[in-house]
């Protein structure tokens, strides 16, 4: 191959790698992490003393990713400590986002999709505000758990089911929240071959959750027992904020105003399994009038349904939404990434501007009145529902009605 018809690709990769840089620098350069200090931090510790089954039996809900990272946090750690454990597993997952960024771009460029578009795309996916602020608050797994997620679901369409299912088991072990992905994976994926990705889904899975379950059983069944429900936070970004109660708590050295009725603590996580488990049905009864890519828009709804029906919903929640939604619009054909930029600059308006500018109903609010009618949307076109027009027969007989006079007796 000449390098000029390489220079596209290069072009592509230099992209990459300075939207890596940006986004580095944004979430490096004031120490927060708070989560990561709090949550992971002990097990870490743990690692890099040297005590492999007190790094595992301490690790929170997301181990699965602190599994993976552990090289990266191990060569970090014996570098600069904790912080510098935490800086390379950030290097670690960012790259796995630009990883699946670069390989939308090369399906973009195997449309013929100009340079600009291309080139956006990547800058959305890699540096966008939510990651920014899952780096900045210390979950840098959902990172690598977005690129696995999408990344799975992307090769199921494309019929690569192994390395799909992989991805995807793996994601799932990283952080539960990839579970809302399995449905429409089981819809996108050809009859003959759905035992066979739950077997291989369930088999990656396994390799990172049994020796966390191993080392302490007790907590990681509690913990992962705690995803039911939602019974502290409640931020004003979700359709349950009416519903709340004025209990002041003080949890890590945060007052929260706000908690949840028990309705909501106890159903809003359950429910959001259940939309997942419905759009997968749903996507399954339309797929003949679809295309396999319809699936990732199935997938970007999902995990907006997700933000919106959790009271803890939370600006890098919205990650995996923008994600697929970009790997939607990449693998459709569209020749530049509109909707994952309007977005991006919604999401950002409300985790950002809004909500430190005005009330918590105000904030409230503006986000439901851009995702409510976004989910609305994105559930009619990638379902491809009918559009509610009168057909000729049924017009005629109603104009007809409309026209004749008036009996009077």
């Amino acid at each position: 191959m000449s390098i000029r018809r390489r220079l596209p690709g290069y072009s592509d990769a230099a992209v990459a790698v300075a939207m890596l840089g940006v986004l580095y620098y944004l979430s490096m350069r004031v120490v927060i992490w708070r989560d990561f200090f709090n949550e992971a931090g002990p097990a870490v510790e743990h690692l890099l003393a040297g005590n492999l089954h007190g790094f595992l039996a301490l690790t929170p809900i997301y181990g699965g990713s602190l599994v993976l990272s552990a090289p990266a946090l191990a060569l970090g750690g014996a570098l600069d400590g904790l912080d510098g454990a935490y800086r390379l597993e950030v290097l670690v997952c960012a790259i796995a986002i630009a990883g699946l960024a670069l390989a939308l771009a090369r399906i973009q460029r195997s449309q013929g999709r100009p340079a600009l578009s291309r080139w956006l795309l990547i800058g959305l996916l890699v540096a966008s505000p939510a990651s920014d602020w899952a780096l900045k608050y210390g979950h840098p797994e959902e990172l690598l758990t977005t690129a696995l997620c999408v990344g799975g679901v992307l090769l199921l369409v494309r019929g690569r089911i192994t390395t799909g299912a992989i991805l995807l088991g793996l994601a799932i072990a990283c952080k539960q929240w990839a579970l809302l992905a399995l449905p429409i994976a089981l819809a996108v994926t050809p009859r003959g071959q759905r035992i066979r990705l739950s077997a291989l889904a369930g088999c990656a899975a396994l390799v990172l959750f049994a020796p966390l379950a191993l080392s302490n059983t007790g907590h990681f069944v509690s913990a992962n027992r705690s995803l039911a429900s939602a019974d502290t936070f409640f931020n004003p970004q979700q359709i349950w904020w009416t519903l709340h109660l004025n209990d002041l708590r003080h949890l890590g050295g945060t007052f929260y105003e706000r908690t949840p009725i028990a309705f909501v603590a106890n159903y809003s996580r359950p429910l959001t399994v259940l939309s997942a488990i419905v759009l997968g049905i749903a996507y399954w009864l339309r797929r003949r009038r679809l295309q396999p890519s319809d699936a990732l828009l199935v997938l970007a709804l999902a995990m907006l349904l997700r933000g919106m029906l959790d009271p803890w919903d939370e600006i890098y929640y919205q990650l995996p939404f923008l994600v697929s939604l970009g790997a939607w619009e990449a693998c459709s054909g569209r020749r530049a990434p509109l909707f994952t930029l309007a977005a991006s600059l919604l999401v950002w308006l409300s985790f950002e501007p809004v909500r430190l500018t005005y009330s918590g109903d105000i904030t409230s609010l503006f986000y439901l009145l851009w995702a409510i009618p976004a989910s609305v949307l994105m559930g009619w076109r990638s379902l491809s529902l009918p559009r509610p027009v009168l057909t000729r027969a049924r017009y005629v007989t109603t104009v007809s009605s409309l026209e004749s006079p008036v009996s009077t007796s």
